[in-house]
């Protein structure tokens, strides 16, 4: 696992959201494709490769499309659930994955299915930055938000998330130390057609094919 290693002892969960009803793109966004396969594939491939406990994808306005994908053999090695209050917003996604992963997970990563750019360096950067009793989060575009990790001592706040009072409240209350990591990658998310459609023009560049 070379410089993975060292994280070989972390209960590290990964919440992968999902569930959203992507209104601006049109149709199913997670299952889109960028260089031969889906956004949310993109996703998972850098997840996996970090030393993990539990890694589960939060579906919901798409769960038929992403399992029956899944069941020809995407997305192999996370764990697919289904949302059920899907449409109060990410907040319940987020609440239902640290229902799911607090047990046995001392830090959760929370990744969007579109942030395809975030490579697994970058993440374990992230997750290496901080431990079970803290935070951090990405800086990109002059903001703060996902990929983000957030120590056991926050989960008592994930779990009492509503729509009106989201994760991104904890990031950017003062009374807490948050590590903030650069990460202009988490600032490329896909919203609609034209977003894919403009990275797909500068992908030769950022890919290097």
């Amino acid at each position: 696992m070379g410089a993975f290693e060292e994280m070989a002892e972390s209960r590290l969960g990964i919440l992968i959201l999902a569930a959203g009803e992507a209104c601006r793109f049109g149709a199913c966004k997670q299952l889109a494709h960028f260089l031969k396969k889906p956004l949310l594939q993109h996703v998972v491939d850098a997840a996996l490769p970090l030393p993990h406990k539990r890694l589960i994808i939060v579906t919901g306005r798409y769960d038929a499309e992403i399992k029956r994908a899944a069941d020809t053999g995407l997305f192999i090695g996370a764990e697919l659930v289904y949302n059920p209050d899907w449409q109060a917003g990410m907040s319940s996604a987020i609440r239902l994955g640290c229902e799911l992963l607090a047990t046995d997970c001392d830090q959760l990563l929370v990744l969007l299915s579109d942030q395809i750019l975030v490579s697994t360096e970058e993440l374990f950067t992230l997750i290496n930055s901080t431990d079970s009793t803290g935070m951090a989060c990405s800086g990109f575009r002059n903001t703060v938000g996902p990929p983000a990790v957030f120590g056991r001592s926050y989960y008592p706040d994930l779990l009492s998330l509503d729509a009106e009072n989201g994760a991104k409240q904890l990031l950017t209350n003062n009374n807490h130390q948050v590590c903030v990591i650069p990460m202009q990658s988490a600032g490329w998310d896909i919203d609609s057609p034209d977003d894919l459609e403009k990275l797909e023009d500068v992908g030769s560049y950022i890919f290097g094919n």
